[in-house]
């Protein structure tokens, strides 16, 4: 009966997490971040191009990695967003909903995973902290293809150490193929990932050379296409285009972006980059670091305490999920050493963060009531505390550079209104990308866009849109931003000047 009651208890403690999770992250979900940030704009619109039109922005027929500015991007969040926009139609809230679905995810199996291969009252503590830190509560509100990775990456361990029969594994190679187009970098950091985990099973004999062939068979069909992307990207052959399926060469292949000359820069950037913040206000505010600062200490004890644990599982040849930790912390820790990190770079590294700053809590309350509730209350108070700035100063003053909604609002403005008809518009508004901003106001179809596009590099115009260059016309509409010489020159050239905005001026001739 005691044992019934306390499972009980434990089930309500778990319900409840999971209740404060979820609500926190629907409240303003689709208006908080304020405003559309660029990536997120180009998903946006190669989403609603997918829905629409088969196609993505450039009228390539279903890339499987999108060129989005480029320099590209992984395709799952597309795809995913192009799905729910079929469903329930065409809105941001609705194409930020796969980041929201799958941050639900990753509570629901880092609870499983703990509970499965340690305890529940560890798994209790490791759900509590993910749903309390900033970097997944900010995550899981916006659109970004590598958002999905860490969720993704720890689905896809779970299946792999919950397999015992062929179908399991299976399904384990399936998922870790679908992780691949998540982000770049799991191209990276799977291979390092599966090497190890895969050969210490092997060692431990915990996994058959056949199951690993069968998991692999559906990894490596699903792997195809991305190496034929990268064989494409880098010269070896030509793209591949098809009605049902496009390899592309982007503009810009980023694999310089990989380097083993700032290893000892990168090093350090990596501990920034996991307790602190980068110089993106979507990935972490730096008044609260990624998972708080009082996190850190926590973290340390933890990290050591299941180091020690997984010298003795090692000894002792048994496959424990501190070994799986340190796996996959060491894997996500090599690609940010060659890789300039960001958080969102090596955000699957957290899955192990949060494991070791849930151990390092447990360890140094030492199983003491008084002390753990403590521990809990002051993280308590510190969410709330994240909460009413997040609610407050980031989504009632939305002064960052991060997510842009003056753009969309001007060009809204200028299409509805007939004084402004069948004249250019020439957009000098201070955001990167502007033009996937018209796309997304006007929701332009892809031909139309692409047929009258003039790209080198960077989308200069298309359409009656002008981007970048400035020409004194007559029949021109200038949007601009900010006071600055250009507004002066209008003005005495006898263009009427309209205040749209506190920073946006419209300048035409009547």
């Amino acid at each position: 009966m005691k044992n019934i009651l306390k499972e009980k208890k434990y089930t309500i403690i778990l319900i409840a997490i999971l209740l404060v999770g979820i609500i926190t992250r629907i409240i303003g979900f689709g208006e908080i971040p304020i405003g559309i940030n660029v990536d997120e704009a180009g998903i946006m619109y190669d989403a609603y191009c997918i829905a629409n039109y088969g196609t993505d922005r450039y009228d390539n027929s279903y890339p499987i990695y999108m060129i989005n500015f480029g320099g590209g991007q992984s395709a799952l969040y597309t795809y995913l967003a192009a799905g729910l926009i079929k469903i329930f139609g065409f809105s941001l809230t609705v194409v930020r909903l796969p980041a929201l679905i799958f941050s639900i995810l990753y509570l629901i199996f880092a609870f499983l995973i703990t509970k499965d291969f340690k305890n529940k009252k560890l798994a209790i503590l490791v759900e509590f902290i993910a749903v309390i830190i900033p970097w997944h509560f900010m995550q899981s509100r916006w659109a970004f293809d590598c958002n999905l990775m860490s969720s993704m990456m720890l689905i896809s361990i779970y299946t792999l150490l919950k397999a015992k029969k062929p179908i399991m594994y299976i399904l384990a190679g399936i998922l870790f193929g679908i992780t691949l187009y998540t982000y770049a970098l799991s191209y990276v950091i799977i291979p390092i990932f599966l090497l190890l985990i895969l050969g210490y099973m092997l060692y431990t004999k915990k996994i058959k050379i056949r199951n690993i062939v069968v998991m692999f068979i559906p990894l490596i069909i699903l792997a195809i296409p991305l190496l034929l992307y990268l064989m494409v990207n880098f010269g070896w052959i030509p793209e591949i285009k098809t009605p049902y399926i496009s390899i592309l060469k982007m503009w810009e292949f980023r694999s310089n972006e990989i380097s083993i000359s700032n290893i000892f820069t990168n090093f350090l950037k990596i501990f920034k980059s996991m307790f602190a913040f980068d110089n993106n206000d979507f990935n972490a505010f730096p008044i609260f670091g990624t998972v708080y600062y009082i996190s850190i200490p926590f973290a340390i004890i933890g990290f050591v305490q299941s180091i020690k644990a997984v010298k003795r599982d090692i000894k002792e040849k048994m496959l424990s999920l501190d070994i799986v930790m340190l796996i996959n912390f060491v894997a996500v820790f090599i690609c940010g050493l060659i890789i300039e990190p960001q958080i969102y770079r090596i955000n699957a590294i957290f899955i192990s963060i949060i494991y070791y700053i849930a151990v390092g809590i447990m360890y140094t309350s030492k199983e003491r009531r008084n002390i753990l509730i403590a521990f809990i209350a002051v993280y308590v108070v510190m969410f709330i505390w994240f909460l009413c700035y997040y609610f407050g100063v980031y989504g009632k003053e939305n002064k960052n550079s991060s997510f842009n909604e003056s753009v969309m609002e001007v060009t809204n403005y200028i299409e509805s209104n007939e004084k402004f008809d069948g004249k250019y518009i020439s957009m000098r508004a201070y955001a990167a990308q502007q033009y996937i901003y018209t796309l997304l106001a006007n929701k332009t179809p892809p031909k139309e866009f692409i047929e009258t596009a003039k790209i080198d590099d960077l989308v200069f115009g298309y359409g009656r849109y002008i981007f970048y260059e400035l020409e004194i016309n007559p029949d021109t509409v200038y949007v601009l931003e900010s006071e600055n010489e250009i507004k002066q020159l209008l003005e005495y050239l006898g263009f009427t000047r309209e205040k749209f905005n506190d920073t946006i001026d419209i300048f035409y001739k009547e």
